[in-house]
């Protein structure tokens, strides 16, 4: 990201109908007053679990749930998907990168963000999931870019944080 372009705290709109702001150093706590209450879930995405030690795992592999069988894991990349309430009691326990969008209805099973880019993924943000925003904020001190088709939503955002 060149420095020199970067535009804190000014909202601009990067594709008809989508707009973003970019945050200037905020931590994960920010989300406390960045989340809408209204709106019923959290999609987490590219979320690392387990980091870089093995860790002992309980859940399935290949469709087989491991019941005995010992697995060790880490670096496990997922998505996840929650009731908005029930985020908020994780936030303080943030210290990595956390990359989430809060919607409304469950995204379908075909829709992967990390193949999507530009103005098709917020199109489909919004026409799919009734999305509020999309937000990363880094582990380490940097910029957060947050983007929502609700220019009233992120200028109401952007009050709370000055």
């Amino acid at each position: 990201m060149n420095i020199s372009m970067v535009h804190v705290n000014k909202i601009e709109e990067i594709y008809k109908g989508h707009y973003q702001v970019i945050l200037e150093f905020p931590d994960a706590l920010v989300l406390e007053k960045v989340l809408d209450m209204s709106y019923k879930f959290i999609w987490g995405i590219n979320h690392n679990e387990v980091r870089s030690s093995w860790s002992p795992y309980g859940h399935s592999l290949y469709g087989k749930m491991l019941d005995n069988e010992p697995v060790q894991v880490r670096n496990m990349s997922m998505e996840y998907l929650m009731n908005t309430a029930d985020f908020i009691k994780v936030i303080p326990h943030i210290n990595q990168t956390v990359k989430i969008v809060q919607t409304n209805i469950v995204p379908p099973h075909y829709m992967d963000l990390n193949r999507l880019q530009g103005r098709t993924k917020y199109d489909l943000l919004r026409d799919r999931v009734d999305y509020l925003f999309e937000i990363e904020i880094p582990g380490a001190s940097d910029y957060a870019p947050m983007v929502s088709c609700n220019l009233d939503f992120i200028e109401s955002v952007l009050k709370k944080l000055m």
